[in-house]
């Protein structure tokens, strides 16, 4: 199965590096990145030591309900971009483990698919979740501090 790792857009990056309001009605923070654990939801890689980032609260879906987490995500100040192949494990993804969790076309949990998973079983997980034709996408999370990394597919369903 291809699998298309999606990043924040374009457009909603190009809101905040503008000043646009987070989903808390505030202002994105600026900051300058001490080079250690800083992921760009836009391009999918660490902010590098001495560069400038955004820190802002983004709620990655389409519309709110009771599904439609918030959290805080860090962004690079500047214009960046995605890496080409979406098919392939975000740069960013470093750490040990991460939450997978699927949602319906609905953008609502599907129940019973949430866990922690192993970063070199990703790929298998996602895998499994995707084939299910209910689950529509795959977040995936933090597992220390819950913070939405990106999304996962179906390539076919792609549409950055």
């Amino acid at each position: 199965m291809q699998i298309s790792f999606e990043p924040m857009s374009e457009s909603v990056a190009d809101h905040f590096r503008n000043g646009g309001a987070d989903a808390y009605g505030n202002a994105p923070e600026r900051a300058v990145s001490d080079g250690k654990g800083i992921p760009c939801r836009r391009c999918m890689a660490m902010v590098a030591k001495g560069q400038p980032y955004l820190v802002l609260a983004w709620r990655p879906f389409s519309q709110l309900h009771a599904y439609a987490e918030t959290g805080p995500v860090f962004l690079h100040a500047e214009t960046c971009t995605p890496q080409e192949n979406h098919e392939d494990l975000p740069a960013f993804l470093e750490s040990p483990d991460y939450i997978l969790r699927a949602y319906d076309a609905g953008e609502r949990i599907i129940y019973g698919t949430g866990g922690v998973v192993n970063r070199p079983d990703i790929r298998a997980r996602l895998e499994q979740l995707l084939a299910d034709p209910a689950v529509e996408a795959v977040h995936i999370r933090s597992s220390r501090n819950n913070c939405y990394h990106c999304k996962a597919v179906r390539a076919e369903m792609t549409a950055l």
